[in-house]
């Protein structure tokens, strides 16, 4: 039920009360006085005067109290007070905003427009909120606003994920910076933002709950400002991850350092037996000569294969199409092994082939190489006398699988989550000796992801190594 105001009709009430009695009774004296009545006669008549005027003043107090009431009640309505009575269904009072006659009726048409411009707008923002928290919460960066007390205003749900324990995520908890980070950098460039009102950028490595593993951010810190006064209120700050990107940036720089060390080691070994025979060649001493040309030609065979090995791992990067046809792994596993039976023979190995797999879709050519490239390994790396086996079975998904083992002295388990690097060597002397580029892993890596199958090795000390290469059953590409 909506307040009558009660105040303002007993207002109105008693003063026309008291104004039509005060007139009446100034008029029934003089009257009385001037027709010599008796006074007897006075009061009756003034208490049937004094019933009829307090009917007419209630009457009109109310015609005069009842235009305020409805406006009172479309300014509660809207100043989002609930005074407004609300029928069976649940709508408004019928009638509580229809045109009023009288004085009265701007003031309502007034509040009416008011009340629906507020909602339109109300609607507006609320959708624009929404927006807003949807549009924060999808950007990949944790994004933050902070108080000049350092206590967090605003944060996306990257930020919490990243920084922030699950007790600070409650509602009514207040959370300040320091209980989400730790590092004095940080503090004192949003410091510096708040006195001096300039950007800050900053990068540094900071603990995440993600993983429990530290990640380089890049933090901006922008000063956030009172509209009118320009005066600093606080700080927004932006953390963008950029452990990919400085990942990426050491792997390019070990890349181009490890590929320089590796061209510089057969191009110095080239030079050098170049000017040896040279120096000889123009004494006249030739006694040497034919080991000479046999050193730089297998030294210009390594450069060749390690420029080869560095064009295919740029191809495979750049996702060169596959050039699907079905497979024969038996038919295939025999013609590897026939090319490499003399380096095996030269040590003593033997190479074993097992397994029945139908034939299968994948890249011909880039099997053999996977094939070739573990098998070269296997053979390079274990003692002589040992064996190699080649081995394709068929996965319980229908994928195919191939394990090329060793018997040979086994691989220490720290290296094994960085055997497919590119460059990556156990021993580097011995690696070298033996005539790897350091490509060969990373190759079979690459081509085993562009077929979206995968790689890993098992090895244990003394006993000897397993790769295993998966391959999905793939369906043929038709134009």
């Amino acid at each position: 039920m909506s307040r009558f105001p009660w105040t303002v009709f007993i207002r109105f009430f008693l003063a026309q009360l008291f104004a039509f009695n005060l007139l009446f009774i100034i008029a029934m004296a003089v009257f009385f006085r001037t027709a010599g009545l008796p006074a007897t006669h006075f009061w009756p008549v003034f208490g049937v005067f004094f019933a009829g005027c307090a009917l007419l003043s209630a009457f009109t107090s109310w015609r005069f109290t009842r235009p305020i009431q409805r406006a009172l009640r479309k300014a509660m309505r809207v100043a989002g007070k609930r005074y407004a009575r609300l029928n069976d269904d649940g709508g408004e009072e019928p009638g509580l905003f229809e045109d009023e006659p009288g004085e009265y009726s701007e003031l309502v048409l007034a509040l009416d427009r008011i009340d629906k411009k507020l909602k339109k707008r109300k609607e507006q923002l609320t959708r624009e909120r929404e927006e807003n928290a949807a549009f924060m919460s999808s950007v990949q960066e944790g994004l933050i606003s902070v108080n000049a007390d350092g206590r967090l205003l605003y944060f996306n749900s990257q930020f919490a994920a990243l920084f922030l324990p699950p007790s600070a995520l409650q509602p009514e908890q207040s959370v300040s910076l320091t209980d989400a980070i730790r590092v004095p950098e940080i503090y004192e460039s949003f410091r510096r933002v708040l006195e001096k009102g300039v950007t800050q950028k900053v990068q540094v490595r900071l603990g995440t709950r993600l993983d429990n593993q530290p990640r380089d951010f890049s933090v901006s810190m922008n000063p956030l400002r009172q509209g009118k006064t320009g005066e600093i209120r606080g700080v927004i700050g932006i953390f963008h991850d950029i452990t990919d990107i400085k990942k990426a940036e050491r792997i390019r720089i070990e890349f181009v350092g490890n590929a320089s060390h590796e061209l510089r080691t057969p191009l110095t070994s080239i030079k050098g037996y170049l000017e040896t025979l040279k120096e000889d060649f123009q004494a006249g001493r030739l006694d040497h000569a034919g080991n000479f040309i046999s050193i730089i030609s297998s030294n210009v065979n390594r450069l060749i294969e390690l420029v080869n090995d560095l064009l295919s791992l740029s191809a495979l990067e750049h996702h060169s199409e596959l050039q699907l046809e079905t497979v024969n792994a038996l038919m295939l596993s025999d013609h590897v092994v026939k090319e490499l039976a003399g380096m095996a023979a030269e040590k003593n190995q033997v190479i074993r082939v097992t397994g029945v797999v139908p034939p299968f879709l994948a890249d011909a050519r880039k099997v053999e190489q996977v094939l070739r490239n573990l098998v070269s390994n296997a053979i390079k790396y274990i003692p002589d006398s040992k064996q190699i086996h080649i081995r394709w079975d068929k996965g319980p998904k229908g994928e195919i699988v191939l394990s090329v083992a060793d018997n040979g002295a086994g691989i220490p388990e720290e290296h094994h989550q960085r055997l497919f690097e590119r460059f990556y060597r156990i021993d580097r002397g011995r690696s070298r000796d033996a005539g790897g580029t350091g490509l060969g892993l990373a190759i079979v890596k690459h081509i085993m992801q562009s077929h979206g199958g995968n790689v890993m090795v098992k090895s244990q000390m003394g006993v000897g190594s397993e790769f295993i290469c998966t391959f999905p059953q793939l369906k043929e590409r038709h134009a």
